[in-house]
């Protein structure tokens, strides 16, 4: 189940990076067609696909898992880069819908 979760975690925030930039695009050339509903359902489940052969397949994520544990001291630096990493996404995500909105109806 751990597995499962860090998979989800990881593709859920390629998403939104690609969400976010691809709306920030938009933003400034608005001939640019994100697509629709359905061709962006597929590019996400090629990066979930991609995401699973690279790293879950044949249980990389072990090895990968293993050398955090084992060389915790090495990584001591991300326990305050990747929530800060995590938060600002999100946060981001926020405002580019946030802009989008106000763009779209003219009030927030």
């Amino acid at each position: 189940m751990p597995a499962w979760f860090s998979f989800l975690a990881t593709t859920l925030l390629v998403f939104i990076n690609i969400f976010i930039v691809l709306a920030i695009v938009n933003f400034f050339m608005p001939f640019f067609q994100l697509g629709n509903k359905y061709y962006t359902i597929i590019v996400m489940a090629f990066l979930a696909l991609l995401n699973y052969l690279i790293l879950y397949r044949g249980k990389y994520y072990e090895e990968v898992f293993g050398d955090f544990e084992k060389y915790e001291s090495r990584y001591e630096s991300w326990k305050k880069s990747v929530p800060i990493y995590i938060i600002s996404s999100i946060v981001l995500l926020l405002v580019v819908l946030a802009i989008a909105d106000y763009r779209h109806d003219g009030h927030f």
